[in-house]
This record gives structure tokens, sequence and C-alpha cells, in this order.
């Protein structure tokens, strides 16, 4: 990491983007040229990429390999990371714009989030449900943000850093379910109010023998730490950034219609959500009698 290039770089800002970086990386769409930004930018390439002078970032040197292992050796190696509030850690081909960066970072300073993630936008390629944006909601309390898009406090980072040794594949997955325990489930939040898009396919590189290794991977992780993906909401707020204190029943029904779209595509995705608010939640039984004291809908 001595050989650190500066590419017009301003003095340090208060949180940090640590993008593992690619040919095919479209992170300048992210520099808005003539705007300030509380955030700074540090390439870390996997592979030789273009010149990026007229990029406001610096770019380390080439640490070949997945973005994980890449990821723990730039930790690892430089400490400049430890002078920011917040870093995010996304994949390179996530689209997003400076002023959704920022949004990102002053929700996570306001609420002192540990973990975090913009929610994915509608038209992004995606792996799990609750990544996708929850049109009900400006944002969730959630027992999962994916290795994909996620953020840290500097405080969470340093207690979460161990944790990378344990993808020797280097591809990270079965951490994502890992940190939040570790965080006992507190301080998490999927932000449905500032979304980015996933433009990629997900696993498009990986064939059929690294797939297995990296499941293998996953779940001797999981077992390690008696844990496993959680799913669920919690309880979500608003725009002002205040608690809704939703009942379970309640906050189920928003999340379908938040979901609504989603699951007209891939109808499985209802029993998903149910199942996974089942169980950390508690419903009452159905009554013999039914419910004959509700009353119509307005009309």
């Amino acid at each position: 990491m001595a050989s650190d290039r500066r590419c017009h770089a301003s003095a340090v800002r208060k949180n940090l983007v640590l993008l593992r970086v690619g040919p095919g990386s479209i992170h300048r769409e992210w520099i808005e040229a003539g705007t300030s930004r509380s955030w700074d930018l540090y390439l870390a390439p996997y592979a030789p990429i273009a010149d990026q002078a007229d990029v406001d970032c610096v770019v380390g040197e080439v640490v070949p390999g997945p973005k994980w292992s890449g990821i723990r050796e730039v930790l690892n190696a430089w400490d400049g990371w430890r002078e920011y509030d917040h870093i995010w850690l996304p994949d390179d081909d996530i689209r997003a714009s400076s002023a959704v960066i920022d949004d990102m970072f002053g929700v996570a300073e306001t609420l002192e989030l540990a973990l975090f993630a913009p929610a994915l936008s509608p038209a992004s390629y995606y792996a799990h449900f609750d990544m996708m944006q929850n049109t009900s909601f400006f944002g969730r309390w959630v027992g999962f943000i994916e290795i994909m898009v996620p953020a840290f406090s500097r405080t969470a980072l340093e207690a979460l850093l161990p944790t990378l040794d344990l993808s020797e594949t280097g591809w990270g997955l079965g951490l994502d379910s890992v940190w939040p325990k570790l965080l006992d489930y507190s301080n998490i939040a999927m932000l449905d109010g500032i979304t980015v898009t996933h433009t990629r396919p997900i696993g498009e590189r990986r064939d059929d023998e690294l797939a297995t290794r990296m499941l293998e991977e996953s779940d001797a992780i999981l077992a390690k730490y008696d844990c496993g993906q959680v799913h669920t909401t919690y309880d979500a707020f608003g725009p002002d950034l205040q608690r809704l204190d939703l009942t379970s029943e309640r906050l189920l029904v928003e999340l379908v219609k938040g979901w609504q779209y989603l699951i007209e595509n891939d109808p499985r995705i209802l029993h998903w959500i149910v199942d996974h608010q089942r169980s950390h939640f508690s419903w009452p039984p159905y009554p013999v009698e039914g419910t004959p004291e509700v009353r119509p809908p307005a009309r």
C-alpha cells in the first residue's frame, strides 16, 4: 500500500468509500465535478485499471483476488481508514450518485448506525429480497446486510475486521450473517429511502466448483458462530428517522405492501417474508368464533 497514487484527492473527509475495483467499474458515475461531498474514495484494484487522473480519489496497489481477500489486505496494511467515521464497501457494479452516498452517511451519523446499507432499487439484479427497496418505509431495522453493499461505523469495522480471516476463498459468503450476530442485532438498518442499483447479474463470474466451495465455506462460518441468515425486519422508521413502533401484524402488512412488486414477479417471496417475520414475533391464534367484532372497511 506504500505506492498509493493520489488523483486530485482533497484533505480527509468524514467518511470513506473503499472500493474493490476492476476495469469494468462504474465508480466514475459517483463523482460530480464541482460539488462538495462528505466522503473520500479509495480504489483498491484487483486488476489494472485506466488512469484516474481526472477522478478525485486515491488509487492503491493492484491486489489480485476476490473482493474480500483484497479488502482484508488493504484494511490490515493501511491504517488510513481508521481516520473516518463510516466506511462503505460496495461492489464496483453499483450505480449511485454522490448525493445518494452523502445521504446514506448522513442518516448513519444521525442514527448512530453500526452496520447499514442503501436499499437496492427495483431495477437491480438481486439475491436477497430484503436488500430490495421496501416502498412502505424510509428505513428498516433489520438482521441482515448483504456483502454486496455493506457500510460500517469505524468502531464496528474495527471489531468485525478479524472475521475477514474466516473467508479462505476471499468471496466472503456467510460473513453477512456473522456480523449482525456479533453486533447483537443492534443498530443495523436498511435505508429504503436511499437507493442504489446493482447492474450485473448475481454470480455471473463463478463456475460450479467455486460456487460449491463458497457455499461449503459459508456453512462452516455459520456453524462456527451458531447463526444463520436473519431476513427479519424488527421495526421501521420514516423520513424523520423516528421509529414507527408498529405492531407485528401492521409491520407485516406494510412489508408485504412495500414488496408487492417483488411478490408479483416471484410469489415465493410472500411465504419467505411471513416465515422470517413469524420466527421473531408472536401472533394470536385464530379464534374459533372468527373476528365478528371487526367492522367492514370504510367505503
